[in-house]
């Protein structure tokens, strides 16, 4: 029997923005080519200018939501439910456990839901106190109704063994990418390989990129930091952000001024190959994502056997490995740490070296799809 699966959630593929995109992508492609399965990804339309009816042997059904901070996910997922519910689909795959409400609402129609946690929701500071407070109630939905949830990262199914005694499926992300790498960026923004720091994260508060910035400039040190991503319900943040780069930033986070030339902003890249050449050719890869589950582009510049410096909580270090290079959001610690580095590169490279040895071990899309296809099966 060919397993129908439906995946929901997500902005679509190709990926353009996000790890659950990426994830999406890399799973529903092998689970067609490699598992003979039959897999639809449904897509928002609106980000997308091209829509093909197939990426790669999976369907791609586009459903047009409205662009609204805070319920654009639910809203879309909502809709692309109401047209799986007319189709024979033997499993739904839906991510984000914002969107449990509406498993649920699949569950008591009889459809099989398996749903990926993600990571920690309410503790976002982008959102306010009731969406904070929907987001912890999502988890608990997830957990305790829908039940077949996915995590990727033994932090997480800690977390939700302690808080909710509910077991999970650990399937972590892979960490190669597809897309080549096209060195053209170097030269496009005057970088040379080997001799920048790399920040690719949306521009968050809970990504941390504000200390990021304040340690580099404390620090002082010769390489440029790159800085990519974008802001796209944040403009303020934005702002905030690029005053920090100054050194001395204003009280406002809204008032203006020139740009320490070195913090390099370049936005978000839909162009995968440059991006993959960002991750290969920095000196380090600085994350600071620190509200849970597995990052995607964390793994991506392991793969790349780039040194990666992560924010010190447990979901990081699960990743990075005991050998890993952990800084904290004490004022100076990242500072120091910057400046250590940057003149031991022996360090850096037996880092990245170490890095590029647990993605191969650990975060291999091949076994990761193998796990998900055994799974599916098993619910059935």
């Amino acid at each position: 029997m060919q397993l129908n699966v439906a995946i929901i959630g997500v902005r679509g593929i190709p990926a353009t923005y996000g790890g659950f995109d990426t994830l999406v992508e890399e799973l529903s492609v092998r689970l067609v080519r490699d598992h003979a399965m039959k897999v639809t990804v449904y897509c928002r339309t609106d980000y997308y200018v091209e829509r093909p009816k197939y990426f790669s042997g999976v369907e791609c059904v586009y459903i047009s939501t409205p662009r609204i901070k805070g319920v654009e996910s639910l809203i879309h997922t909502f809709l692309c439910s109401l047209h799986a519910l007319r189709r024979d689909y033997d499993l739904i795959f839906m991510v984000d456990p914002g969107n449990a409400p509406i498993a649920v609402m699949l569950k008591l129609l009889n459809k099989i839901v398996v749903i990926h946690t993600d990571g920690l929701g309410w503790k976002r500071r982008k959102w306010g106190f009731l969406a904070r407070r929907y987001y912890r109630w999502t988890e608990w939905v997830s957990a305790r109704i829908v039940k077949n949830i996915i995590t990727d990262n033994q932090g997480m199914a800690d977390y939700y063994l302690k808080n909710y005694h509910a077991g999970s499926m650990q399937i972590a992300y892979g960490a190669s990418s597809p897309y080549g790498v096209d060195e053209a960026i170097y030269n496009e923004l005057s970088i040379a390989l080997g001799s920048y720091l790399l920040v690719v994260a949306r521009l968050e508060p809970e990504n941390n990129v504000d200390i990021i910035i304040r340690e580099y400039v404390a620090a002082k040190v010769k390489m440029p930091l790159v800085i990519v991503g974008g802001a796209p319900y944040g403009e303020d943040y934005m702002v905030y952000l690029r005053s920090l780069a100054l050194g001395s930033p204003p009280k406002s986070p809204l008032s203006k001024g020139g740009l320490n030339e070195k913090v390099l902003f370049v936005g978000h890249f839909t162009d995968q190959a440059k991006l993959n050449a960002l991750y290969k050719g920095a000196y380090l890869y600085v994350h600071g994502h620190e509200v849970g589950g597995t990052n995607p582009s964390l793994l991506r510049a392991m793969g790349f056997g780039t040194a990666p410096l992560v924010i010190d909580v447990d979901y990081n270090r699960y990743v990075v490995g005991p050998q890993g290079l952990v800084f904290t959001k004490e004022e100076g610690n990242l500072a120091a740490m910057l400046v250590n580095l940057e003149n031991n590169a022996n360090e850096v490279k037996m880092a990245g070296q170490t890095a590029l040895t647990r993605v191969d071990k650990e975060y291999n899309w091949a076994a990761v799809s193998t796990r998900y296809a055994e799974y599916f099966k098993t619910l059935l």
